[in-house]
Parts: structure tokens; sequence; C-alpha cells
């Protein structure tokens, strides 16, 4: 979440300036946030404030030899679960942002001081400069009792990630979306407040004032960690527009390419994604499974619904063998899952894919789009559940586990392969295909390779032009028992 400066250290620092005094320590509770951000919304936005300009200048490798002192965390020396590590403001893609400790009712400001920080003699006179905090990790010893690791980071804008158990960080989320895929719009928080845990607690809870030219909003962080990191988040967001293309729940991956792709690549690797695919489950049973795709260009997806029980962005291989990256451990990036905790009405999944050449790149982005847009000057209350896990609560329709495509040139068609697990005797049980353009000129339902698996094969013969959504489930005396398989053909 850092972001890499192409200019060197200056030979000469010139003399810091004047730091400004600390923020005074003040009462504070959720519903004083809540005021904050309702007044915020109705003046006009208020500016970032980036890093210092010596602090921009940092190269990225200088970057990493700023080393936060873990003696300097906050509860370091309380003997709790949890302990909190900070980043100073020297990137270029994280403005500055106000932190403070909240403890007997109070907020109290965590005042920047370089002697937090070890770092070489070459890079003090620019630590000596840099005017504040960028963002912050959350650690806890989740892997091993007697080590106290990573569970979140919180910088840049309004992105944090998490990682479950024996898992390595892959795909982020934000606070807020807006206008995804237009001229977008990058919220950010601004100021965060951290309470401290109290004795034996098994979360940490954190508030956040987020802060967009079209809104302002107050969230409450409720941090859980165990097998799978539990985040409950609470917003309460203050348009100063009518908004229309609001994303709640946002958040961003990466689809390089996998077996959906063929082997049609010059890597070494047979797989290379944060994410395979898209997951959408409904609150009357039913289940879509977006396969996600590197497109030729970029493309947006919508699938409707009122029936909202959850969302995500779902890393369902964990096999290291389609892979092969001992470094990068794709087999063990965690899925972000979203559950709301109140009803969402109306509204639409979106998901944005993006082209791309590059691992680095998250090109993949989903989130919820509600068919009601915000009023200005009418607060909008949102409550949902953030799981950092391997999979998804278990649902009760038969997933899909593999997705292949091939072509055949000569004869100018595609083949689909599609496999879902869990399905048992074939006796009585349908396949149903679809295409809204182009045809099925042919599809054939079989017993897949593992034990219980079934197996559809699709023949496609596209359109001259444009895109295609095809479809693929599976019923039993005419009721859905898997999740229905969707993929967009692209040409």
């Amino acid at each position: 979440m850092a972001a890499f400066a192409a200019r060197p250290v200056a030979a000469q620092t010139p003399p810091a300036a004047p730091r400004a005094a600390p923020p005074a320590v003040t009462r504070f509770t959720p519903q004083t946030l809540q005021r904050l951000a309702q007044n915020l919304a109705k003046a006009p936005a208020r500016p970032r404030v980036p890093p210092v300009a010596a602090a921009q200048a940092l190269s990225y490798d200088d970057q990493r030899r700023l080393r936060f002192r873990g003696e300097r965390a906050l509860w370091a020396d309380l003997g709790g679960a949890f302990k909190a590590e900070l980043f100073p403001a020297v990137y270029l893609s994280a403005d500055v942002v106000q932190l403070f400790e909240v403890y007997d009712g109070r907020a109290h400001p965590v005042v920047f001081a370089a002697e937090m920080f070890e770092a070489p003699d070459s890079l003090a006179g620019a630590l000596g400069q840099v005017a504040g905090w960028s963002g912050y990790r959350l650690l806890h010893p989740v892997n091993s009792p007697d080590k106290f690791d990573e569970i979140g980071a919180f910088q840049g804008a309004s992105y944090f990630r998490s990682l479950g158990r024996d898992q390595q960080y892959g795909l982020s989320a934000r606070g807020l979306a807006l206008k995804t895929g237009e001229a977008e719009e990058f919220p950010r928080f601004t100021s965060w407040w951290i309470e401290r845990p109290a004795p034996g607690a098994d979360h940490v809870v954190m508030h956040a004032l987020l802060e967009s030219d079209s809104v302002t909003g107050a969230y409450r962080f409720q941090v859980t960690p165990g097998e799978a990191q539990i985040f409950d988040i609470e917003a309460t967001l203050y348009p100063r527009v009518a908004i229309d293309a609001a994303g709640v729940a946002p958040m961003s991956s990466m689809y390089l390419f996998g077996p959906v792709d063929g082997t049609n690549n010059d890597d070494f690797r047979t797989g290379v994604h944060d994410s395979d695919g898209l997951l959408i489950r409904t609150s009357d049973g039913g289940a879509i499974w977006r396969a996600l795709a590197n497109p030729r260009q970029l493309q947006m997806s919508r699938f409707e619904t009122d029936k909202l029980a959850g969302f995500g962005l779902v890393q369902r291989d964990r096999d290291f063998e389609h892979y092969g990256d001992l470094e990068a451990r794709y087999d063990k990036r965690p899925t972000l899952w979203v559950t709301p905790l109140d009803d969402w009405g109306a509204g639409a999944v979106q998901l944005l894919e993006i082209p791309t050449q590059i691992e680095t790149d998250d090109n993949m982005a989903a989130f919820w789009r509600p068919k009601t847009p915000w009023a200005a000057g009418k607060p909008v209350t949102l409550r949902y559940r953030l799981s950092w896990c391997d999979e998804p609560p278990a649902g009760q329709l038969c997933p899909v586990v593999r997705t292949r495509i091939g072509k055949n040139a000569s004869e100018g068609v595609w083949l689909y392969v599609v496999e879902f697990g869990g399905v048992g005797d074939l006796n009585g049980v349908d396949k149903v295909t679809t295409a809204d353009v182009g045809a099925i000129t042919q599809s054939t339902l079989q017993a897949g390779p593992e034990s219980g698996s079934a197996r559809v094969v699709v023949v496609f013969k596209p359109p001259a032009t444009g895109v295609a959504e095809l479809s693929i489930g599976l019923t039993r005396g005419g009721a859905p028992i898997s999740e229905t398989w969707r993929y967009r053909w692209s040409g």
C-alpha cells in the first residue's frame, strides 16, 4: 500500500519547519465523531494533507529502512494480547492522518517523534522533518501464542487489509467507493481513534473519520482475531450532494491468469491471482459464482438483487501445485466475505475487471451499489461484517470447484468445462445452460473426476461482435442444487 518515490534523498536537508502544537486531550464517544462528521458535511471539503517534501523524496528502499521500534507500540507495556505499531507519513499515496488513543473516555493524541524509529544516520535529517502519521497496523498472536503477528493494516485513502490464520496478505478493502469505473472519487480516513483494549479483551475497537468531496462519515470497527479475522463495521455517512454511484463494502484484488485462461503464457506458474471468483448469496438460498477474468478491455458486470445475504472475492483454489510460487504463495491468499447486518434493500453487486499485464496491479474490484440514491443532507447508516478467511461459511448449494476454457479456432467455437462439488449420484440431476446472445450448440453432463463431483461441458458459438453472458447450473426435480456459474465472453 506504499508508494514508490522517484527522487533520491537531497544531499543537504533543509531545517525542519516548526511543528504545530498537538491537539488537546478531549472527551470522546462515538456520538462525538458522528457530530464532527455531520458538521464537516455542512462545510466545503477540507484539502488533503500530503507528506512533507523531504519525506516524499525518500526512495522506496529508504522508506523500508525506517523501522518502528517495537517497544514504542501502543500497549506494548501493558502485557495484553494486542499492540498497534504506527506508520510514518512518508508515502506518496498515503496522506497525513491524526491518531488518537482512547482510554478513560478521553482521546489522547499520539504525537509523532523521530526517536520512535530506527534509521541510519543518512536518513536522520529527513526523518526529523516528518510531520505525522500515515496509518497503523494491529498485532496479535494469531498463529503462535508467543509471537505477535500482523492482523490488519490501515493506510492510504480509506484502504485497509487483513488476513486469517496461516495466510498471507492479498486483497484489500476500503471504507467507501464513489463512481468506480468512472472519474472515481477516493474518500479517505483522515483521523483514527483507537481504543485501548480492556485487560483480557478478545477484540480491538477503532473509530475513523471519513472525508471526501461528496460525503463525510463516522466509522466504528471492531476487530476480532481468530481462524478468520472478523471486522464488524458500522458507518454513518453524511452526503453533501446526492450520490447515485456509491460503492458499499468495496474490495480490490488481483487476477492475472489461471486455469480459466489455459496455458498460453510465458510464465512458469499455472496461476497468478489473489482471488479466482466473485461469490454472491441471496437470502432465498440462491448463489452465483462468477469466475474472474483478465479482460481485453475494462468491463463492469452487475448482479441485481433485493435479497442480498453476502458477497465476496474468493480464493477457492487452495492447491499449491495450481500456482507453483514458493514466494508469493497465492494458495494462502485470503477470501474477503461481506455479510450485511441489516437490510440493504434493492441494489446490485458490481464487479469491475481491468486488463493488466503485471501481478502488482489490483485489477479486480467488487462492491454493493444501492438502487436508491443517497439524498444530500440525509444520513445513511450501514452495518456489516467482513470475514478474512479461507472460504465463506458453507452454503446449501453444490459449489463450483473448477472452470476451464478452451477454443477451437477452426470451428469458431469455445469450450467451457465447469465442475461442481458435492453433487453425489447424478440420477435425477439436470443441467441448465444459457447464453443471452450467440448459441450453445452442445452441452453434456457427466460424473466429474473427483468423488461426488459433476462436470458440465458446453460448446458455445459466440456472436460476431459484442459480449455474451453465459450461465450453467444444476437442478434436481426442477429445484436448484448448485451455485449458478456465470461468465462473460468478450471475444
